[in-house]
């Protein structure tokens, strides 16, 4: 039964709380940044973080050699298109880059936590 206890509060942790504190981050972040709002359509930030925590998540939790790479290249892929504005376009983009760049640390930061639990490392149930 401990296994599945694991699983439900490292998933909650990951994915809810995770996604919730993320979002917050984001948002006042953003917003102490006095950064509009990103225009145009685009997969919703919800979605990528729901994704990149879940996966990251299971991957720590079975302890997979590399994880913290893996994860570094993830956020490293998912800048290169506001670099790449950041560029083009001289400093205008670079607090949303770096925005996202933090946002994206705080939320690895929940899917190691999420995977630790589910993993046993980081646990406090009795039995």
């Amino acid at each position: 039964m401990e296994i599945w206890a694991r699983w439900v509060v490292g998933l909650v942790v990951a994915l809810a709380v995770g996604g919730v504190v993320t979002g917050w981050f984001l948002k006042g972040l953003r917003s102490y940044l006095n950064i509009a709002k990103p225009s145009g359509r685009d997969v919703p930030n919800w979605l990528i973080g729901l994704s990149e925590r879940l996966f990251f998540t299971v991957i720590v939790a079975f302890n997979v050699s590399g994880a913290a790479v893996a994860m570094m290249v993830w956020i490293v892929i998912k800048i290169v298109p506001n670099w790449e504005l950041h560029v083009k376009h001289g400093t205008a983009n670079k607090p949303l880059t770096w925005s996202s760049i933090l946002a994206s640390l705080c939320s690895m930061f929940f899917a190691i936590l999420g995977g630790l639990i589910i993993s046993g490392r980081i646990w406090w149930w009795p039995g």
